[in-house]
């Protein structure tokens, strides 16, 4: 009875195993493109930014529709992913900025949204879960973006050098079979338990081996 619950918990876990291993093979599937490339080029000056968000017909970035950005650039600059409509950014933003610089005129607070400096200062006072992603890139750079949900995104880029730089973008909308974050954590559900349950079978087959020499 025990030797055929143990071939059992065998046979399960290699079932198990072998959907991990399925798994693993659909996670290592690029993302197909959804929609055309759009490809937006920026001359970022020094000590300034550009906000870059997708176009109306790329879908909202989800855990299963995602952003494909490709940079090209002569130097090295800030890029930050913001969880955030591009709008309500520019208005929470200019209110910051009005309260923070009360002595700007109107045309002033405009150009503070793109000055490199006011920018940085303003993100680290945000919620840390509205800023997902900061990285400083340079050469070509690229990033298939999938967030944990369904939000907005504004993608910004900062320049605090001295530099004048060229900034060439390629943004594309991309799909996977199943999202990335989900499929992970069931991947590593299936190969531990899977694994769990074959160490019993192995063992025995081991023991047996071992008597029959």
């Amino acid at each position: 009875m025990k030797s055929r619950v143990v071939g059992l918990l065998g046979r399960i876990g290699s079932i198990l195993i072998t959907m991990g291993l399925a798994l693993t093979l659909v996670l290592s599937i690029p993302g197909k493109p959804v929609t055309g490339t759009y490809p937006p080029s920026r001359h970022i000056y020094p000590h300034s930014c550009a906000y870059i968000f997708p176009p109306s017909d790329i879908p909202v970035p989800s855990p299963q529709y995602g952003l494909r950005i490709s940079v090209t650039l002569n130097s090295s600059l800030q890029i930050y992913f913001v969880a955030i409509h591009p709008l309500q950014l520019r208005e929470q933003f200019l209110s910051w900025i009005k309260e923070h610089y009360p002595l700007l005129n109107e045309t002033q607070t405009m150009m503070g949204m793109y000055n490199a400096s006011v920018l940085g200062a303003f993100l680290q006072t945000r919620p840390p879960e509205e800023i997902l992603l900061t990285e400083t890139v340079n050469g070509e750079w690229s990033i298939d973006f999938f967030p944990r949900k369904a939000t907005n995104v504004t993608v910004v880029f900062s320049n605090p050098s001295l530099v004048l730089i060229n900034v060439d973008v390629e943004m594309t909308g991309i799909a996977i079979p199943m999202p990335k974050y989900h499929a992970l954590m069931i991947t590593q559900t299936l190969l531990v338990s899977g694994t769990v349950s074959t160490v019993p079978w192995a063992a025995k087959k081991s023991k047996d081996y071992v008597r029959s020499r």
